[in-house]
């Protein structure tokens, strides 16, 4: 578990991606979205896009280690990661400052080939990444084709997986990942610690733009172990992170776009104001007297974050909200996880870019109100039949009638602007 909570200090020595997808500038977003401090070691620059890499230049050998030199003279690594290494006399340099500086915590990911088949790693480099690099590893990352290159073994399933992660944990690594994404079915992760295989199974998420998911997957890793995770753990929390990053990755340029590093950040900072969504809904209810219009324990009131993966980042008021006569009342503060079956609803809706809702009771007054104030009603069997309803763009506030459920759901952008519908609604 992680034994502290202030900003911790993570260096990234690898190569400048002038896209800003990868490498030093993902990495770099990463750890400042994990609550880290991000410092740098560029081993050379690269002329490069969502097409491919035009041109690379290795940084002098000197410079670099002067980069090193400065940062690890001056403040504290707690951890590190190392990505594009373009030659044998940068992989040994970098090798030997890591053993200099008693790096620990250093996560390994074996660039070698870009995401547009572009190689970034010449073939005598290979050798001393598995001599000199890999032997001061804590975590290696290699995705499917680096493995192959590292063990010239030919990769196709989940058991010649488990086989190159022996490989290459045999050259030295304490943890080794051997990444699926390339393999044609479900992209499962295998860890292996010399002991034990962990398998991090994932379902496929269809998108091109997937730029910079080993960097930013190697360097989330170095940042939680710079907290204080264990391997496993911090392994474990990196594929959550860069499972968001690629389900909303950015469909930016003409060729594979980058991952999306801000979902964390732009959650965390929307988690005030969704609560407050809610509060500031259930007051308008709450003042209007709507008691009647909800079923007790049913009905709720729900706002989701910018990013929906799951219930974590959907809030609601736990238990739902509670009717007497004409009142409402709520047991307990909205919150984020809620079991209920509004987070069913939310999760449905949220990828047609809707974040609230609020169900009523299912009575004909109130769908004729609706349909009299120019709201859509769209009946659906139930509740997984929303996702298959066509909504045009323009509609900022829905009805969805769910015969299953017997109730209406009224969905919209944000609570306060469905409650000040339901008051119409209820008008008639």
């Amino acid at each position: 578990m992680k034994t502290s909570s202030f900003i911790r200090n993570v260096l990234t020595i690898a190569g400048s991606d002038s896209g800003g997808g990868a490498g030093i500038q993902a990495d770099v977003k990463t750890i400042t979205a994990l609550g880290g401090f991000g410092m740098t070691v560029i081993t050379a620059i690269t002329a490069q896009n969502t097409l491919g890499v035009i041109d690379y230049m290795p940084i002098p050998l000197d410079m670099i280690e002067k980069q090193f030199d400065a940062v690890a003279s001056d403040i504290p690594i707690h951890a590190a990661k190392t990505g594009m290494l373009a030659n044998p006399d940068i992989v040994k340099l970098v090798a030997s400052k890591i053993k200099q500086y008693a790096i620990n915590n250093c996560v390994v990911d074996p660039v070698m080939v870009a995401k547009g088949g572009s190689k970034l790693l010449s073939d005598d480099a290979i050798q001393s990444v598995i001599q000199n690099l890999i032997p001061v590893a804590y975590v290696v990352t290699p995705n499917i084709h680096e493995a192959e290159v590292l063990t010239g073994k030919q990769i196709k399933n989940l058991d010649t997986m488990k086989n190159a992660a022996k490989k290459i944990y045999s050259y030295g690594a304490h943890y080794v990942v051997v990444k699926g994404g390339h393999l044609e079915s479900d992209p499962s992760d295998v860890i292996y610690d010399g002991k034990n295989f962990t398998v991090l199974k994932n379902k496929r998420i269809q998108t091109k733009n997937t730029h910079g998911t080993g960097c930013t997957f190697s360097s989330a890793i170095a940042t939680y172990l710079a907290k204080g995770y264990n391997a496993i753990e911090a392994i474990t929390k990196a594929k959550e992170f860069i499972t968001k990053a690629i389900t909303f990755s950015l469909p930016l340029g003409k060729g594979h776009g980058p991952t999306n590093h801000l979902v964390a950040i732009v959650n965390n900072e929307e988690k005030i104001q969704v609560v407050d969504g809610i509060q500031k809904a259930f007051s308008i209810l709450h003042a209007a007297k709507c008691g009647k219009m909800f079923t007790s324990g049913s009905s709720n009131i729900a706002f989701a974050l910018p990013y929906v993966i799951d219930a974590n980042d959907i809030a609601m008021f736990p238990g739902g909200i509670i009717t007497y006569n004409e009142s409402i009342f709520r047991i307990k503060d909205p919150a984020f996880g809620v079991d209920h079956p509004m987070a069913i609803v939310m999760q449905k809706i949220t990828p047609m870019s809707y974040r609230a809702a609020i169900n009523l009771k299912n009575e004909i007054e109130y769908k004729i109100n609706i349909q009299a104030l120019g709201i859509p009603v769209y009946t659906c069997s139930n509740i997984d039949s929303l996702q298959k309803t066509n909504i045009p763009e323009s509609n900022k506030i829905v009805c969805f009638e769910i015969k299953q459920e017997n109730m209406l759901y009224i969905i919209g952008n944000t609570p306060v602007e469905i409650a000040d519908m339901i008051l119409k609604i209820k008008k008639g």
